[in-house]
């Protein structure tokens, strides 16, 4: 299996996991009793491991090499934590948190390594990142439309055997790598990644991200809640999970000729905008389909473009010494910090105000965090397109 081949099967193995517990995790926990403030508190925990987690894997692959083989051990432990899940499912708020914090952190070095690799396979090249990146959401979509039925017909409490079965598949295509070797010699001349981080353009560039992966907390952890409550089915909620990523692959696979003409630093600040107006129009759709169909269109900006245009960035600014340090760090501050935080505050306001509060709030938190991203396009040095 040439390493290409290995990245695609890795991605949609991956991803589809991810389209499993996405959309469906607070309806599995729900069904478990919890109420919905309790499952803001719970989906926000995997958050909160993913400040301790990826610096921790990025620094194992940096460091010491070898990332195929903790890619291994990750893909391993993460079936172990889904079984462990399962298995204490029913021992109240405490001990799921802890199955989810388990889960979260051992499955962190995931995405941090695989990401890496696909930029050292593709050199950057925006074009046949989107042709590996897409296998993702391909994996992403078949487990949203596929699940949603199966749970409505057999019950939301089988939600962890679906995700097992993904997982075996990941170990299987992650266990058929060639070794590793361990990375070559480090040159003395890169800059430390600690300084970077002190350059107002990078600074403004995480502080963007933080407030983006903020404001889609409320997609991750209430849309599917917003959804049921409108009286959406599980297929239904799986059919506009399911749309979303569909347009993201359309992103992916034609997404080349967007960085040929436009720098990626002015994508991201673009998608962050888009991020805005698209949660307003859920938080004032009042469950309207047509609002929420072309809000879930705006998925390939809000993730395909942003998504893509992150890992440009990263690719351009840092040194391939610092790209699991640096992958981890964006994962860390982004989906970890702001990721956490923004389950909270927005299943606060979703107690406390209304759901419609809830997604009007995310839209607040992405305007601020395009406010930063415009600050970051204007002191970064000239990063120019493809």
């Amino acid at each position: 299996m040439s390493e290409t081949t290995r990245l695609k099967g890795f991605f949609f193995a991956y991803f589809a996991y991810v389209g499993m517990f996405s959309p469906y995790l607070s309806l599995y926990l729900a069904e478990t009793g919890f109420t919905v403030a309790q499952i803001g508190i719970l989906m926000s925990l995997p958050q909160w491991m993913r400040i301790i987690a990826p610096p921790f894997w990025g620094w194992l692959a940096d460091s010491r090499g070898h990332p195929d083989q903790l890619m291994r051990l990750s893909s391993v432990l993460t079936l172990v934590a889904v079984c462990l899940l399962h298995g204490f499912s029913g021992f109240g708020i405490w001990i799921v948190g802890l199955m989810l914090a388990l889960l979260f952190f051992v499955s962190a070095a995931q995405v941090p390594i695989g990401e890496a690799q696909t930029l050292r396979v593709t050199q950057g090249d925006s074009g046949e990142y989107g042709k590996i990146r897409l296998w993702g959401s391909i994996g992403f979509i078949l487990a949203v439309a596929s699940l949603g039925p199966a749970l409505d017909a057999l019950g939301t409490h089988t939600l962890p055997f679906w995700m097992a079965g993904a997982l075996l598949l990941l170990i299987v295509i992650v266990w058929s790598s060639r070794a590793d070797t361990a990375p070559a010699a480090r040159p003395a001349s890169i800059i430390r990644l600690r300084e970077r981080l002190r350059q107002t353009h990078i600074a403004a560039f995480f502080l963007a991200n933080f407030l983006m992966i903020f404001a889609h907390a409320a997609y991750y952890v209430l849309f599917s809640l917003f959804l049921e409550e409108q009286g959406y089915s599980k297929t239904a909620i799986g059919a506009l999970w399911t749309l979303g990523v569909v347009a993201e692959v359309a992103l992916f696979r034609w997404q080349r000729h967007l960085f040929v003409r436009f720098a990626a630093l002015t994508l991201l600040g673009v998608s962050i905008a888009v991020a805005a107006v698209r949660f307003a129009l859920i938080g004032g759709s009042d469950g309207a389909l047509w609002i929420l169909l072309s809000a879930q269109l705006l998925h390939a900006i809000t993730f395909g473009l942003h998504h893509s245009a992150v890992m440009k960035i990263l690719h351009q600014w840092f040194d391939v010494h610092q790209q699991a340090r640096a992958q981890a760090l964006y994962v860390t501050l982004a989906y970890g910090l702001g990721g956490a935080l923004g389950g909270l505050v927005v299943s606060a306001l979703w107690v406390q105000v209304s759901p419609a509060g809830a997604f009007y709030g995310a839209g607040l938190a992405a305007a601020i965090g395009a406010v930063f991203a415009l600050l970051a396009i204007r002191r970064a040095p000239a990063l120019v397109p493809e």
